[in-house]
């Protein structure tokens, strides 16, 4: 590679911007916890793709991996059946009966977006209904549907509104289960709007997607309160729970999937993000009854369950098993989590919040307001002290969902010292910038 000849490309505006990328340095060396970029720049990485590095930048135990399976079986389609795919769907088919869900199928896709697609498919059929239902503050991804779907950031579907709009005549959103700044005082108060939805509309509500620990919309978890009366509205109505586990599940906050903190059993489980081990990899999994409904031909995929995408994922999973990066998540993940919470009161801070290495930092202007700017220059100064982070949060205009957050999401494997090095440089960032 032509290092001088890469950075003149770099310059020469041949990717869109409409991708937003947080830097305009070029990767040239991952591994673990660490980006080198090709200017010879060292950042830690509390980003992992997006939690999608659970075990780190090109861990050799994935790379190897990927390397034999390019040898042996590069790609099927659906003309039949490849190892890593079945090896993959065994381990994982475990984890979900650890969890509650029995006899669990897998349909294999590239992308979450494709899989909640996949989802919100099987629950219309199976059930026979036309309604679906999300909350305020959700992120299910940037298809038609999953646009329609999604309410976080406005940002995210505008331009498609003339055509979300017959969508939407379907599609129900739920207030956000939002416990900071929630002057409600219950433990039920999530599901007030919820209830009020299955009143009106339960014997046509196909299914209602949730996420365990919001992500877009500001890494809120759901009470373990709402997520049992989710789960009993579903069964009382007949509507599908569906579980969004794309960015929150695989370890990512200290179980194996965010729903097991709630003690609730989804119908259906969206799966992405980490499972693929850096590689595109995502799916839907439910008990294989419920698959079953299916007739064959009726949903499908080129790319999907990819042999050398499952044979990276494979490699993740038995390596997050391996070194108890779960708990090890778990166990960190709380202890960054109580040392920041120091900070709630002061700087702006005024939450905490999150499991496992999928934590968020809440951010509000002294009025109360979300401070996104702030939010915008406490990120550019971490990535100039060399520590990659991002943002989320909703941004609708709504008071209760709106929020300016700092995530935080390093791969479960990274070192202690690396990971207390990057919580000081947030410490001192949020101390020094105003």
């Amino acid at each position: 590679m032509d290092k001088t000849h890469i950075l003149e490309l770099n310059q020469a505006g041949l990717l869109a911007e409409v991708l937003g990328f947080e830097t305009d340095e070029v990767a040239g060396q991952t591994e673990g916890s660490n980006v080198t970029t090709l200017s010879g720049r060292e950042f830690i990485d509390f980003t992992g793709g997006i939690a999608v590095h659970a075990c780190g930048h090109c861990h050799p135990a994935i790379v190897a991996a990927i390397q034999e399976q390019a040898a042996q079986v590069l790609h099927t389609s659906d003309t039949m059946r490849h190892a890593p795919q079945l090896e993959l769907a065994d381990f994982l088919r475990g984890k979900l009966a650890d969890a509650g869900v029995e006899n669990a199928a897998f349909v294999f896709m590239n992308s979450g977006s494709e899989s909640n697609d996949a989802a919100a498919k099987l629950a219309l059929k199976v059930t026979g209904r036309k309604k679906l239902v999300a909350f305020v503050g959700a992120f299910h991804g940037r298809t038609m549907l999953c646009s329609a779907l999604s309410r976080s950031k406005s940002l995210h579907w505008q331009s498609l509104e003339p055509f979300l709009t017959p969508l939407r005549q379907h599609i129900l959103h739920a207030p956000a289960p939002r416990c900071a700044g929630c002057t409600m005082d219950s433990p039920s108060c999530c599901s007030v709007g919820l209830e009020a939805l299955f009143t009106t509309h339960g014997d046509d509500i196909a299914a209602v997607f949730f996420e365990a620990q919001q992500g877009e919309g500001g890494y809120v978890p759901r009470t373990p309160e709402s997520g049992r009366r989710l789960r009993e509205l579903c069964d009382q109505y007949g509507a599908l729970l569906i579980a969004d586990e794309i960015q929150a599940g695989m370890g990512r906050t200290g179980r194996w999937f965010a729903f097991e903190h709630l003690g609730v059993v989804p119908d259906i489980v969206v799966f992405g993000k980490a499972v693929g081990g850096g590689m595109p990899l995502a799916g839907i999994a439910a008990r294989a009854e419920l698959l079953a409904r299916w007739t064959p031909g009726e949903h499908g995929t080129t790319f999907g369950g990819n042999p050398v995408s499952c044979a990276a994922g494979l490699a993740a999973v038995r390596l997050m098993e391996r070194e108890g990066l779960v708990a090890r998540a778990a166990r960190l993940g709380a202890e960054v989590k109580a040392r920041l919470g120091k900070r709630v009161g002061t700087h702006g801070v005024v939450d905490v919040r999150g499991n496992g290495f999928m934590l968020g930092i809440e951010l509000r202007t002294p009025d109360g307001a979300p401070d996104y700017a702030r939010l915008e220059r406490v990120k550019d100064a971490c990535r100039e002290r060399d520590l990659l982070v991002l943002t989320c949060g909703a941004k609708l205009g709504d008071p209760h969902a709106d929020c300016a957050v700092i995530r935080l999401i390093p791969p479960l494997n990274t070192p202690e010292d690396v990971l207390w090095a990057g919580i000081a440089v947030v410490e001192s960032v949020l101390a020094g910038v105003e």
